[in-house]
Formats: C-alpha cells, structure tokens, sequence
C-alpha cells in the first residue's frame, strides 16, 4: 500500500456508519437529548414522591417512637411529722350554778401537730374534723357491783374549746367535732398547729380514742392525721390515776373485770397517747402482773 491511498480506516467526515465513534452530529445529538430529558422526568418526579411521603408521613405519629414523659405537677404535700399533749391550759370559762353565772377558768386538754410541707406550692389548709371513735369510762369501785358513777352538783361550764366534744355527754361515741379555719404552709415549711379540747361533762374519767383527719384547699378527700388516746375531762383524770396506782399493787381487784383489755385495744389503735395515758398504761401492766401471779 503506497502513501495516500485511501483506506478503510481513513474514512471522511461524513460518514454515517452507525458503528463509528466519529458519526455526524445529528445521528449522536438526537440520541443524548432523548435520554436527557427523560432522566430529568424521572428525577423531578421521584423527587416529587419524596417530598409528599415526607410532608404526608410527618403528620402521623410514629408508632416507634417514645412518648416524652409528662411534666411534673407542681403541687402541695402535707405531712405530719409529729403529735404531742402539751401540759393541759386553763383557758376562760364561765359558770352556770342555778340561775347564778360566775366567771373563772377551767382546765382544757392540748393537743398539737407539727406539720410540714413537702411540695413546691402553698398549702392552705381549710378544716380539721375529730372523731371520737372509742369512749371507755373509768369507775373507781372494786369488787363485783362496785362501778357506780360519781355523781356532782348541777354546775355547768361553759369555754371556747377549739376541739368541743360536748355532744358526747348526749350521744356518746361516735361524734365528729369540725374546725373551720385557714392555716397556710408554704413550700417546704413546717409549722406547729396547737388545738385545745374539752366540752365533756362528767364527773368520772374516760379514755378517749379519737381519729384527727385535715382538708387541704378545696380537696374532697381528707388526709389523715392520725389517731390519738387521751383521758378527759382533764381535771378528773387525776383522781382517777391516783386511785388506779394505789390499787394496782395491793390485793384489790377493780370493779371492770374489762378494764385492761378495753384499755389495751384502744392502745393499740393510737399512733400517740397523752402522758396521764402512759400513767394508766403502766399502772395496770403492774394490775395485770399482780393478777396473773406474776407479782
């Protein structure tokens, strides 16, 4: 093959063998704009399908994933930390004898509860209610027929308690005494309520059982405070201690053959008791020693 000769592979320029890189700009053109504009639809449009599922599924809840924990509620706790009989008051009085009206003092049963709030709101307390749930009376005969109850003049006292049990003397056990009033505790507080008690009108001593509840606010539910024993009236504890110690130990048997074991149930259901309480408490665990051959 000479120089120049024309050969297979040295065609012209315009050739149109499909099979050559180098063909005519129209035949490659047309086929690079077809491809291109359909790959741009198809982009556009699962673009399109993309951002629907994403506006479309962002509005339903993911059922994976975890609910955020509820914030916490901001609210008063109350607690009572302790109950105590402070020595008893005498607090005004006024005397009915006949038609005659003197004035004096009389002597009232104390009783406080130390409160503290917990929360992180005021507390406001609206209502205290008592309830004497259990009344034992205490006679001072011995031997079988020898509780009689004492009997007095025709003396009636009249105080401001802040506790008034004086429907005992009617009805007897159960009675609920309300105290309304307004007693503010701010958030963590603790603060000491004192309340005085009496209204009861006999000449013999009985052990009380009585169940303290408290309303905070506007709250239906009640909060307990607890329960308490104490002996009331007051001023005839005394005598009647004085007489159990004597007996206690000496050959002597109470008229109450239930004495003892009413005392203990009622015991057993107080979350507190007064001190004259823990008098009696002890005289007759020395009783019931004496009774059952312990000496």
């Amino acid at each position: 093959m000479t120089d120049g000769a024309p050969g297979p592979a040295n065609r012209g320029e315009g050739s149109s063998d499909p099979s050559s890189g180098n063909g005519n700009g129209n035949a490659n053109g047309s086929g690079t704009g077809t491809g291109g504009w359909r790959a741009s639809l198809t982009a556009v449009g699962t673009a399109a399908v993309l951002a629907f599922v994403t506006v479309f599924f962002g509005w339903l809840p993911n059922p994976f994933a975890e609910e955020p924990s509820p914030s916490p509620v901001k609210r008063p706790a109350l607690e009572v930390l302790s109950r105590q009989f402070p020595e008893p008051a005498r607090i005004p009085a006024e005397f009915k004898e006949g038609k005659s009206f003197r004035a004096g003092t009389t002597l009232a049963t104390r009783l406080a509860f130390t409160l503290r709030n917990r929360g992180d709101l005021k507390a406001a307390i609206t209502e205290f209610r008592f309830t004497v749930r259990r009344e034992k009376a205490l006679y001072g005969g011995t031997g079988p027929g020898g509780c009689l109850p004492n009997t007095g003049g025709d003396t009636e006292i009249t105080a401001n308690y802040d506790v008034d049990f004086s429907e005992l003397t009617e009805r007897g056990a159960p009675v609920t005494a309300v105290v309304k009033g307004a007693y503010d505790l701010a958030a963590g507080e603790v603060e000491r309520v004192l309340f005085t008690i009496g209204g009861i009108e006999s000449y013999d001593a009985s052990l009380y059982l009585v169940d303290v509840e408290f309303r905070e606010g506007a709250e239906k539910e009640l909060i307990p405070a607890g329960t308490v024993a104490f002996l009331g009236p007051v001023d005839k504890a005394p005598d009647y201690l004085d007489w159990i110690h004597a007996v206690a130990p000496s050959d002597l048997t109470p008229c109450d053959d239930d004495l003892i074991r009413d005392v203990d149930r009622s015991l057993a259901l107080a979350d507190d008791h007064s001190p004259q309480v823990e008098g009696l408490k002890e005289d007759l665990e020395v009783l019931e020693r004496r009774l059952n051959g312990g000496g």
